[in-house]
């Protein structure tokens, strides 16, 4: 199989295992930790769609056979730099809380950033990471399908009792698996853009291609179903990134289908578009307002390491502009990335999240330009989702939801590790690492 043509490997940069070279050691058992390391990695990312507690107990054993089996573990350089400048901050900004037992909680959500490493470390060929982004897909559209019964029952309930649908659902709306409906959306956005990417630039053969459709189609009346309008927004930023550049010209498909779906769908729906506009009676959208000028407030009056880490509640009416009124919503944050990070964390912290991002556009970009079709899809999913991402990030805290960060976290990292067995595939045996001793990589 094509390889991609920037070797990652290049700018690896090699962690500590000197707890596990404590172990005595066997090939027979360095493979079975090897293969342990895979399973327990790929069932970690499509547990994720059921349970974050199953989830994060695959990854962590996955961490433990990772270590045990004493690979040099690697990391893209700039990558992990600028993560550990953003994981960094935030600890000092937990650290100089104000109570620091209330933003302790925010220490454990750290945990979820080993998804980076441990993706980009557990896979040893090319085939297990496409195994396991085909399991992904299919564990993504499970959870829109069981969403969409979901939503049939609740369309039954409601309309069978004689009571407006839109003012009832919107009490609570769909939520798959998961807890809450941002938390089901985010994920939706997720398999919707991975499997669009892989119908579009993936050579896939003509049943694993429509699978990919379906499961795309899934998530998209799932993410409908959902009522999830600055998921929507995000959704089709990630959906306009993928038309662009499989054919510049069929952008133009975006808006025709938003119009034609809006003609097309019922009065429930329309109101649910159309109620992105409206700030006159949307309590939601009128505490948005709220929450700006309060999180500015706390940024102005805390610029550096911020209120502290999940403050952004107590600290609420303090910073709260006087006389604006407070609408009916959930104030457990400011429902917005940028302003929560700031807010709570300290302007550096954003700065140094920011920075992430802009290295995971780099590194995904240079996959998107890989030969293979496989590189490419993943490559364009990377970039299109970290979009979509952000985009819904005005709208809602995505970055402290657990179940919508791993499996990102994830993606985007197997995307990488896709980039780095490819390189050693195709590197001339005699400079391939197995046959001389692992030494310290490249700067």
């Amino acid at each position: 199989m094509p390889g991609s043509t920037q070797a990652l490997s290049k700018e690896d940069l090699p962690l500590s295992t000197t707890i596990s070279e404590q172990i005595p050691n066997s090939d027979w058992l360095a493979g079975r930790l090897e293969t342990a390391t895979a399973v327990l990695a790929s069932l970690s990312a499509c547990t994720i769609f059921l349970s974050i507690a199953v989830a994060q107990i695959f990854l962590g054993a996955c961490l433990l056979t990772l270590l045990l089996s004493r690979k040099l573990l690697r990391f893209p350089t700039r990558l992990g730099f600028a993560l550990l400048a953003f994981l960094g901050w935030s600890l000092l900004s937990l650290a100089f809380s104000p109570d620091i037992w209330e933003s302790l909680p925010q220490a454990r959500k750290l945990f979820v950033f080993l998804a980076l490493v441990v993706a980009f470390n557990a896979y040893e060929r090319q085939g297990q990471i496409r195994r396991t982004v085909q399991a992904v897909v299919l564990a993504g559209a499970a959870s829109a399908l069981y969403g969409l019964v979901q939503f049939a029952r609740d369309y039954r309930q409601i309309t069978s009792e004689g009571l407006p649908f839109y003012e009832n659902y919107i009490l609570h709306q769909i939520t798959g698996f998961m807890s809450h409906w941002l938390t089901f959306g985010g994920q939706l956005l997720i398999v919707f853009l991975l499997a669009a990417s892989a119908a579009i630039f993936g050579k896939l053969s003509g049943a694993m291609r429509w699978a990919a459709w379906i499961a795309a189609g899934l998530a998209a009346l799932a993410l409908l179903g959902a009522f999830t309008r600055g998921i929507w927004l995000g959704t089709a930023a990630g959906l306009a990134y993928l038309l662009i550049r499989f054919k510049p010209r069929s952008l133009w498909l975006l808006p025709t289908a938003a119009l034609l779906l809006y003609a097309l769908s019922p009065a429930w729906l329309q109101q649910r578009g159309l109620s992105i506009l409206n700030t006159s009676t949307d309590s939601s959208n009128q505490s948005r307002v709220v929450m700006l000028w309060t999180g500015l407030n706390m940024i102005a009056d805390n610029p550096w390491l911020g209120v502290g880490p999940q403050r952004t509640f107590t600290e609420f009416l303090h910073y709260k502009p006087a006389g604006m009124p407070l609408p009916t919503a959930w104030y457990g944050h400011l429902h917005n990335n940028y302003l929560q990070l700031a807010a709570e964390r300290g302007i550096p912290c954003l700065l140094f999240w920011l920075w992430v991002l802009f290295e995971v556009f780099v590194l995904s970009l240079t996959l998107a330009r890989s030969p293979s079709s496989e590189g490419r899809a993943l490559g364009h999913a990377a970039v299109a989702i970290t979009i979509g991402l952000m985009v819904a990030g005005l709208f809602e805290f995505n970055l402290g939801d657990s179940e919508i960060m791993m499996p990102y976290l994830f993606l985007i990292a197997a995307g990488f590790a896709w980039t780095r067995l490819g390189s050693a595939e195709h590197r001339p045996a005699e400079h391939r690492p197995e046959d001389s001793a692992p030494g310290p990589a490249a700067p």
